[in-house]
């Protein structure tokens, strides 16, 4: 739905995955850009997967939405760096050796997955 009270009255929570990292902020059309409007506005949490929509993938928020929680995909993008909300979780833990290698990615260690096998 895209009335803010209805959405703030009947959820607990919105899951942001409408525009992928590939998006360009500028170019939001229809349904999408009246989507974001609705969603800078609601009052619940909104947990946005990879790159929050409406931000550019590497300088972050031009006029996208502000995410209370952001789950990054593989690796933070670099937009990332601006994010203000309560919690950022990293989903790209098992992430291949020569992936890592490939991109110069800087993954943290992970204590309690020392079981985890890669075939």
């Amino acid at each position: 739905p895209l009335q803010v009270q209805l959405i703030n009255d009947a959820y607990n929570v919105v899951i942001d995955a409408i525009l992928g990292a590939d998006a360009e902020p500028g170019e939001v059309k229809e349904p999408y850009a009246s989507i974001l409007g609705t969603l800078k506005q609601i009052r619940i949490p909104i947990i946005s997967l990879d790159v929050p929509s409406g931000w550019d993938v590497e300088t972050g928020n031009s006029e996208g939405i502000s995410p209370d929680i952001l789950v990054s995909l593989t690796a933070p993008k670099q937009c990332a760096t601006r994010f203000l909300g309560r919690h950022h979780f990293l989903a790209g833990r098992f992430l291949p050796y020569d992936v890592q290698k490939k991109f110069e990615l800087n993954l943290p260690e992970y204590s309690g997955t020392e079981c985890v096998v890669s075939l």
